[in-house]
């Protein structure tokens, strides 16, 4: 046969990893630090989300035609190749004698996705690992930069480091096709590296993900040494396959214009999907919509699944690929929440696709939003949609400021109010004002915030369940009844209940507030969660605020998009965030 060219490679996971089932099935086959190990007759099947080859995708996306698989397996055993599609499944190849299995050609084959068997014929049969290849040649030659951006995240950011390091030199497909900067904005990080390693290490002022990103690819792009650049946070778990089945798309990608989104996973409930790719509803309360979302990639019927992939608006920056071509803008200086947004409605987001394999694990969100989050959320996605859309209007902008505002007033959540406040006064500030933030310095005031901050339940706390949600009509009219009782303040006091609430951390329980004095917003899986008071004279003072930002918004914004669009190219020049680099933390 040809040389083969890699496409995907199948991995067996390391024994103690919860969840071997994004990997394989088998009902009673066992790993050890060698692999997978089948007795006789045992059965082990990789229709599984890290398992499956997904043709019908690489149909669309590469040229690719014909296709090898091939297993390292130590032992006798029957090897199958298995075509899925339209609801049925049928075997293409097998073997008993180790050779490669092929589908001569996938525009033709009647499946969507292929995926291996194997059946052992004696005892202590161990699969080793595996790999789907192709005779077809590549598109193009692909270097791959890799940004992270991190602070004081040593636990999680040495690890990656080192799988980074690791498949670098072990995977020939990737060596001296990958090199790794890390912009350390705390400036302590101190890896143990083989001299060898293609690892360089940036001391940042504290400039958040914007500036850390900003950094990366200022540096790749001045290098002009990489071809893409994948963009990764320091608070993940890495699938390295991630990155090798990145790189091997990329050269086999008939369009120069792919960029590539990894799905973030629950690295609380490992199984869980939490998002790949997100749309943005500019007009919404909401705008960012996740799709993929709580998706359990161990049944066989999520991996399966030949759906046309939803378009989706942009990619978050825990892991996204992008061509260096690109890149020609930096992001935007908002340090966090909304970089990744901005550049992927500006540049990237219209190619991006995911692919089953191509994951990171991700706590979960809700135990790292607090106020501060709110205050940058509501001025950076202010100043985007103003950039982005010709459409937006300031009725658009005031009617989620006023929702999403008033819902954190009449929920006991005042810190979350007084931050969004803050962060729309910065907005209406204008942009001369924003060009003059020194973002390391405004962060740390910021996040001094000690309230809403999620932290260890007490016993007593724990014991409390979740209070029983209401009847639909029921929470409307406690909606309706927030404005005109103040938040519940000026419900009779008979009508108030004793006992504290509790609701979902992630939600802004506007009925529960009206009856109780106070609410424990918890973790519904994690023992974590915050608890808040009603305040009387911090609804006045916060509702009054709200109003005036509102009407000062809604008289200014046409003065303030023109401006900041004038201003744009400014604030993300390299002059402007090499200023910004040369600032003292």
């Amino acid at each position: 046969m040809s040389d083969l060219n890699l496409l995907f490679r199948i991995n067996i996971p390391a024994p103690d990893f919860s969840e071997p089932g994004l990997y394989f099935r088998s009902g009673s086959a066992a790993l050890d630090v060698d692999g997978l190990v089948l007795g006789t007759g045992q059965r082990a099947t990789f229709d599984t989300s890290f398992g499956v080859l997904p043709i019908s995708r690489l149909r669309g996306l590469t040229d690719v035609h014909h296709v090898v698989a091939t297993l390292d397996i130590k032992g006798a055993a029957r090897i199958e190749l298995i075509g899925f599609g339209d609801g049925r499944e049928f075997v293409i190849d097998s073997s008993t004698t180790g050779v490669a299995l092929e589908c001569k050609d996938i525009t033709t084959c009647p499946a969507d996705f292929l995926y291996l068997s194997v059946t052992a014929l004696e005892a202590g049969v161990v699969v080793r690992s595996g790999r789907w290849s192709t005779t077809d040649p590549y598109q193009r030659d692909v270097r791959l930069g890799v940004a992270i951006t991190t602070f004081n995240r040593q636990e999680y950011v040495l690890k990656t480091i080192d799988r980074l390091v690791d498949i670098e030199a072990t995977v020939p497909e990737l060596t001296s096709n990958l090199k790794i900067i890390v912009v350390d904005n705390a400036r302590n990080l101190q890896p143990s590296l083989p001299a060898t390693a293609p690892v360089q290490i940036l001391p940042n002022p504290n400039l958040g993900g914007a500036g850390g990103f900003a950094r990366g690819i200022m540096e790749f792009r001045e290098a002009a040494w990489s071809t893409h650049v994948v963009l990764m946070d320091d608070d993940i778990l890495l699938e390295p396959e991630s990155i090798v089945r990145t790189v091997q798309l990329l050269k086999f990608a008939t369009s120069p214009e792919l960029c590539v989104h990894g799905a973030m996973l629950s690295e609380e409930r490992p199984w869980m999907q939490f998002e790949a790719g997100s749309k943005y509803k500019f007009k919404s309360i909401y705008p960012l919509r996740a799709l993929g979302r709580f998706v359990d990639l161990r049944e066989r019927a999520s991996v399966l699944t030949d759906e046309s992939p939803e378009q989706f608006d942009y990619s978050a920056w825990w892991f996204t690929v992008f061509p260096m071509h690109l890149a020609t803008e930096n992001p935007l200086p908002v340090f966090v929440r909304g970089d990744d947004v901005a550049f992927g409605l500006m540049h990237t987001g219209k190619t991006t696709v995911t692919l089953n394999g191509i994951v990171v694990w991700h706590a979960d969100f809700a135990l790292k939003n607090n106020p501060s989050s709110l205050y940058y959320e509501v001025r950076n996605f202010a100043l985007i949609d103003t950039l982005v859309f010709d459409a937006h209007r300031s009725w658009h902008l005031a009617l989620r400021y006023l929702g999403f505002g008033f819902r954190n007033v009449y929920s006991h959540r005042y810190a979350s109010a007084d931050y969004m406040v803050r962060g729309m006064q910065q907005f209406l500030a204008g942009p001369e004002a924003w060009k003059k933030i020194n973002h390391a310095a405004l962060h740390d005031d910021i996040r001094q915030v000690s309230e809403e901050k999620a932290a260890p339940l007490s016993d007593d706390q724990k014991a409390l369940g979740f209070t029983a949600p209401r009847r639909k009509i029921v929470r409307l009219i406690g909606y309706i009844l927030a404005v005109p009782t103040m938040g519940g303040h000026l419900v009779p006091r008979f009508m108030r209940a004793g006992a504290v609430g509790v609701a979902q951390i992630d939600v802004r329980a506007v009925g529960l507030a009206i009856r109780h004095k106070e609410i424990l917003y918890r973790h519904p899986r994690v023992d974590e969660g915050f608890l808040v008071c009603r305040d009387w004279q911090r609804v006045r003072v916060l509702q009054r605020q709200v109003i005036s930002t509102t009407w000062q918004l809604i008289r200014t914004y046409k003065t303030l998009k023109r401006e900041y669009r004038a201003q744009y190219s400014e604030m993300v020049s390299d002059a402007a965030w090499k200023e910004r680099f040369s600032q003292s933390v």
